[in-house]
């Protein structure tokens, strides 16, 4: 214990004196849990960010061809230091690596297990082509290229979305029951909703899992096969912020229809395919691969012409097929939508240079 530093000790004491009486509130107006005694089989331990200096306060040595030390230096708050004793610190680990340490941007020590991992900085993707490409977003489809590739995140099964709508009915009859016989506290004492609730987290976690591990492997491939990538700059927030009532003026008190309820079915449908994670990912590998992510307008794309330019709304014969009434030009209307975004990201890079 002497030789840990005092700023790790002194998070038991902030979360006696804080978190206890927090989750105590909490349980009492809007139900939770209250902090408990940590599990032996967690360990015990901290993390430490490494920066940018050569300075800084995780630095690793290297002693021997599978071998070395980490350095971790630090400073105690003035109130934590006796009087006569000085508040730098410096903790001194000796390691043993199976590999090269990559460059890395923290280090995560466990006292329990007598571990030490090292938090790499992401490694360049290798590129595999050089190609540009423009991506629309949609609901149908969750990315269409302007190749005329299609690619569908994968969704629930008709069963795994019956086994929701089940538990979460379910689950509102139990609240009803346990508020019926003492109050909003006691959804705490129900060991039923508990295990309803346990099994619908489970449940969703696995559908959460799928649309995340599709998404990286997504994004991965695209990043290997273009240099450059080209999308729409949409504000996924503002899109599915929910329609303001309309007030009836004949009828003081009540409200005309607003179409709330379809809106509210095509604000599920963008957030399911998770837009902004999709380009957010997408970014972030381009980024380190040495490519380039183009963020182009998206006003008039999916109502512009590829071929001719000519922009009207009547181009849109239906959601999928896009057909001017122009030049007489048809295709899919995803399709379009993206080769009139690679274009205009063409035009802003200068002709094409990423």
């Amino acid at each position: 214990m002497a030789g840990i530093p005092s700023a790790i000790l002194a998070s038991t004491n902030r979360i006696e004196n804080t978190e206890w009486f927090a989750g105590l509130k909490r349980k009492k107006t809007s139900g939770g849990r209250t902090p408990g005694f940590k599990s032996r089989r967690r360990g015990l331990g901290f993390v430490c960010w490494r920066n940018a200096s050569k300075t800084g306060n995780a630095i690793f040595r290297k002693t021997g061809r599978k071998s070395g030390v980490v350095v971790i230096t630090g400073m105690n708050p003035m109130g934590w230091v006796r009087p006569g004793e000085k508040a730098h610190w410096r903790v001194v680990i000796h390691v043993r690596v199976s590999q090269p340490i990559r460059p890395y941007t923290s280090v995560h020590v466990d006292w329990t297990h007598r571990t030490l991992v090292f938090v790499n900085m992401p490694s360049p993707l290798p590129r595999t082509g050089d190609g540009k490409v423009g991506i629309d977003r949609g609901c149908v489809h969750t990315l269409a290229s302007s190749d005329g590739t299609f690619m569908d995140m994968p969704k629930p099964s008709k069963a795994e979305l019956k086994r929701l709508k089940y538990l979460q009915r379910r689950m509102a009859r139990q609240d009803r029951v346990n508020e019926a016989r003492g109050g909003r506290t006691a959804k705490l004492a129900s060991k039923r909703r508990r295990k309803t609730l346990s099994e619908f987290n489970a449940l969703n976690s696995r559908i959460i899992r799928r649309r995340n591990d599709w998404i990286e492997k997504t994004t991965t491939s695209l990043a290997k096969a273009d240099i450059l990538i080209a999308m729409e700059d949409l504000d996924v927030q503002a899109m599915t912020r929910k329609p303001k009532p309309r007030p009836d003026p004949a009828n003081p008190g009540r409200y005309l229809h607003n179409g709330a309820k379809a809106k509210a079915g095509l604000d599920r449908s963008i957030l399911s395919n998770n837009w902004s994670r999709l380009m957010t990912r997408l970014k972030d590998k381009m980024d380190v691969n040495g490519g380039n992510l183009v963020i182009v307008p998206a006003a008039y794309t999916s109502q512009t012409c590829h071929k001719c330019g000519h922009v009207a709304k009547g181009n849109r014969d239906s959601q999928a097929v896009f057909r001017c009434v122009e030049c007489g030009y048809q295709t899919n209307a995803d399709v379009n939508a993206a080769m009139n975004i690679l274009s205009r990201a063409l035009d802003k890079t200068g002709g094409g240079t990423a």
